[in-house]
């Protein structure tokens, strides 16, 4: 099932993006909890948090916030993290978020933009936007 979350998702959330920030292939830097919590509920308030749930737990989240181009006044709803749990992505969680996600940008007539970083398989992942018919802008670098 997937819906729209609510502050009541919030602290499954918050494990959620901990377990994500865990699995990634780079070496990040730490997690603020006080950072963290505050772009969680940021999103829950003036964004859009989708949650994919079995037997009433959380096994995805896509969230995001409408924001625009450094260049440009034109709004986009871009996503802040996308993720499912390893055991649930053979299960159609994460299209349908993906797609719940991409009909609200429809619904309120503005792109989306997708991303995906610091983590592993980023070719699986580009696939599957393109998949969704979506393409691939641009590429990011950092040090190691």
């Amino acid at each position: 099932m997937i819906r729209l979350a609510t502050v009541m998702d919030l602290s499954e959330l918050y494990h959620m993006l901990y377990v994500m920030h865990s699995e990634t292939s780079h070496n990040l830097s730490p997690i603020v909890s006080e950072k963290l919590t505050t772009a969680i509920s940021m999103s829950l308030h003036r964004g859009v948090v989708l949650v994919a749930e079995v037997d009433g737990h959380i096994i995805g989240s896509i969230g995001g916030m409408e924001t625009t181009d450094w260049w440009s006044d034109e709004k986009y709803l871009a996503d802040m993290w996308f993720f499912v749990y390893k055991e649930h992505r053979k299960s159609t969680a994460a299209i349908k978020l993906v797609k719940s996600f991409m009909q609200i940008g429809k619904d309120a007539s503005i792109r989306i933009k997708l991303g995906h970083v610091y983590s592993g398989d980023l070719e699986r992942k580009d696939n599957f936007y393109e998949r969704l018919g979506l393409c691939k802008v641009g590429s990011m670098y950092t040090e190691a």
